[in-house]
């Protein structure tokens, strides 16, 4: 159709939203086309599917750590009950 298409900040949008008395789905179109007419929107960019699997990635890699540093602190306690502490963290995964 070749019309431009604006991406606008929702925590900005729900401020200015919120003050309307009657909330329903047509009272907040009629709302936004406002805030669009009258340029109180926050223009935002959208994230391509590059950006997405690279933070789905830095977030599962962030879990594994979690995940890693739990099972070694599990068995320091372990070990702790049997004897003698291990002078330095247990490392059963080998780090780089």
């Amino acid at each position: 159709m070749g019309l431009p298409v604006i991406c606008i900040d929702a925590r900005h949008a729900k401020a200015a939203l919120k003050m309307q008395i009657n909330k329903s789905d047509r009272n907040d179109a009629v709302g936004i086309a406002r805030i669009m007419q009258c340029g109180w929107y926050k223009e935002v960019r959208v994230k391509d599917l590059d950006s997405h699997a690279i933070k789905a990635l830095l977030v599962s890699r962030a879990l594994l750590v979690k995940i890693k540093r739990d099972l070694e602190n599990q068995v320091r306690g372990l070990l702790k009950n049997l004897g003698p502490r291990p002078r330095r963290p247990c490392r059963m995964i080998p780090t780089r």
